[in-house]
């Protein structure tokens, strides 16, 4: 009795200062000054969706990515990675987006993200789709020279619950 009183007091503080089960698993990592670039280079990423800035948005990709966008029956290269954007500017779709961080992890040269995000279209027409469609995605970026670019990246629905 005495000695699991003891433990019990020995781990209380170790306890209160773990973050909750249910936390995402970025939350109990320091962000590098590295994560945090790429982060911003994600929200660049979805200015440039939104403002259909095809050449900017091709930019963020090294030449050798292959990854699987959304909707997408199979991966697509960099050649091809521009076409949704291309249509959203061409055919004067807005775009709002809305992203949550999930994780981050800094590898030295390369930082894996992890989020989820909301995307929500409206046409000209006065059509509106992606309202309540949550999805997620991985994107792998290289750091080349200065900058860092896109070398991989998978994107998916997730589950009914959230999950």
């Amino acid at each position: 009795m005495i000695l699991e009183l003891l433990t019990a007091l020995m781990l209380a503080p170790a306890m209160a200062a773990a973050p909750p089960a249910t936390a995402p698993a970025h939350s109990a990592v320091a962000e590098s000054s590295s994560v945090a670039r790429v982060w911003q280079r994600e929200d660049d990423y979805w200015r440039y969706v939104a403002a259909g800035d095809v050449e900017r948005y091709v930019a963020l990709w090294d030449a050798r990515f292959i990854g699987w966008p959304c909707g997408q029956p199979h991966p697509l290269r960099k050649t091809n990675i521009g076409d949704w954007v291309r249509k959203i500017r061409d055919e004067h779709i807005r775009v709002d987006a809305h992203l949550t961080h999930e994780g981050a992890q800094d590898f030295g040269d390369v930082v894996v993200v992890h989020y989820r995000f909301t995307r929500v279209d409206t046409y000209p027409d006065g059509r509106v789709e992606g309202q309540g469609v949550e999805r997620k995605i991985t994107h792998t970026w290289m750091k080349v020279g200065d900058d860092w670019l896109i070398i991989g990246g998978m994107c998916g629905d997730l589950a009914v619950d959230g999950n």
